[in-house]
């Protein structure tokens, strides 16, 4: 064990490279040399055997099901970035499983040492060392974007708990569940992925405690005697409070030993700020005893290495620079860790609109002047070439993917005195309104585009002559539909010889341009010899 510590506490990982035809590629980083383990042939505790078996409808885990909770039962942090509407229901299904089971298992360690305790004590002698808590009661702590996303968790644990008694479940279905009248306020004609993630009560500043006993579960049990916390990023500021607050409380999250952070993706679409706040306070020696028994702390919270015994779960549609960097930087199990992404097979096979698309790689000096070197070309040569083809056609969409490069260029449009619209999440619908009409009209050169915004509203742009990606979106189903907004968003007298396509990337991009044009292509867009693509 201090063996594996030493191990992790120094990044000494060994990578082995694997290949699961379920789950897709997955690297594995080993710090003892085990390998891939064998499942455990009885992981789930007895009274949830049942339960489960109603509640995913089989008397067994489904193939993939089976695949991602063994990684899960090995305590590996696992970083699965393969997340769909088709497999939700059952990556839902199986980290509240693996939740509930670990909750029951140390519930059940410690029934079984207080037994102990109370036969020592009745016989008068000493039971020995009994460690088997934290300074705090919460072991497990779910990170999610909306209260639709809590709702679908908390009824699976409810499920599998399978308790006698719900307490404060009414209070729990009006404040989480659906709503007749939200569901009608969704646009039906927005894509199904719009409509999916939309759908429901999207409210993302909540929190909320589980506490499971023997016949019952509680739902809105206080932080300090729950098992189980679900929150949104916010939610979970608004009570761990900021940096310099004089009433910062996060001691009850001094003891989580299971960490799951599910929809990655749409947490970037928030505020990612605050999902790294959460992993920062994170298994932090408390400022108050709450009440803790000494003698039952386990000793790796005591001397401030819990962090490398708790399990990190983030679940995402795709990987992000952000989630790697959480990856290599807080995920630290002395178990290990795997990073698990499927094979990319690319946007551009959902384009339908006869455009040619032109991928131009960018010359980057390197990472950190990275963001200044895409600017400075697209302000010197990009913009220029822009401005005289608006003369004859002023139909162009300047997509950004990060809102700090759209204050950027749309500062430096407003300082160069062009004529644009510029529309971001923050845009009211009136605004959003105008730009559009008068983008259609002809009366403005170009429209501004965030990523934000099209994830928020999918605005339906008409009339788009020429897209220019200014980034590629995180999201590769946005590339695609943007492209093919030029095949329905035009009338007759669009002539398609017109229509073009253009997007910019350097080499750091590439876990966008993988998603984009597909695994196979990527490293020559990347690394290639020549920096101009074209696909038709």
């Amino acid at each position: 064990m201090h063996r594996k510590l030493a191990a992790a506490t120094q990044k000494q990982y060994t990578q082995v490279p694997i290949d699961d035809p379920i789950l897709g590629q997955a690297v594995l980083f080993d710090v003892a040399d085990e390998g891939v383990k064998p499942p455990n042939p009885r992981p789930l505790k007895q009274k949830l055997i049942k339960p489960f078996h109603k509640l995913n409808k089989s008397d067994r885990l489904s193939d993939f099901q089976s695949s991602l909770f063994n990684w899960f039962d090995q305590y590996r942090d696992v970083v699965y970035a393969g997340r769909s509407f088709d497999n939700e229901d059952e990556i839902t299904t199986t980290y509240a499983l693996h939740a509930v089971n670990h909750v029951l298992k140390a519930k059940d360690r410690e029934r079984k040492n207080n037994a102990r305790l109370a036969k020592a004590h009745a016989a008068g002698r000493e039971a020995g060392e009994l460690r088997d808590r934290g300074f705090t009661h919460p072991r497990v702590l779910v990170v999610l974007p909306f209260r639709n996303s809590a709702y679908k968790f908390v009824e699976k644990v409810l499920r599998l708990v399978a308790a006698e008694q719900e307490m404060n479940k009414s209070r729990f279905e009006k404040e989480f569940g659906p709503d007749a009248e939200e569901d009608k306020r969704t646009n039906k004609r927005k894509p199904e992925d719009y409509q999916r993630t939309f759908e429901g009560n999207i409210d993302d500043a909540f929190r909320m405690g589980i506490q499971l006993r023997h016949k019952s579960a509680k739902l809105y049990s206080a932080f300090y005697a729950s098992d189980i916390i679900v929150a949104s990023p916010i939610g979970l500021r608004m009570t761990t409070g900021a940096e310099s607050g004089e009433r910062r409380d996060f001691d009850f999250l001094s003891s989580i030993e299971v960490l799951i952070v599910d929809q990655c993706d749409t947490l970037l679409m928030q505020n990612w700020d605050h999902v790294t706040h959460i992993f920062s306070n994170l298994n932090r020696i408390p400022k108050k005893d709450h009440g803790c028994d000494f003698s039952r702390v386990h000793n790796w919270f005591l001397d401030g290495t819990a962090e490398y015994r708790r399990q990190t779960i983030m679940v995402s549609e795709y990987m992000t620079p952000e989630i790697q960097a959480l990856f290599n930087s807080s995920c630290r199990s002395i178990e290990g860790k795997v990073r698990i992404k499927p094979v990319c097979q690319g946007a551009v096979t959902d384009v339908v609109a006869q455009v040619p698309q032109i991928f131009k790689r960018l010359t980057v000096k390197r990472l950190l002047t990275a963001d200044d070197d895409r600017f400075a070309h697209f302000a010197e040569s990009v913009l220029p070439e822009l401005e005289k083809s608006a003369l004859g056609d002023k139909h162009t969409v300047i997509f950004v993917s990060s809102y700090f490069d759209f204050v950027r260029i749309r500062n430096h449009c407003k300082d160069q005195g062009l004529s644009f619209a510029a529309i971001s999440e923050y845009s009211t619908r009136s605004e959003a309104m105008r730009a559009r009409m008068n983008f259609y009209e002809g009366k403005i050169s170009f429209i501004l585009y965030s990523e934000r915004a099209h994830f928020y509203h999918r605005y339906p742009i008409k009339g788009i002559h020429h897209m220019v990606f200014y980034s590629l979106p995180d999201h590769p189903l946005y590339y695609s539909e943007l492209v093919n907004l030029m095949l329905t968003s035009n009338d007759e007298t669009a002539k398609k010889e017109l229509l073009s396509c253009t997007a910019f990337f350097t080499k750091y991009d590439q876990l966008k341009v993988e998603r984009v044009v597909g695994s196979k292509l990527v490293p020559q867009l990347v690394s290639g010899e020549r920096s101009q693509y074209t696909f038709a």
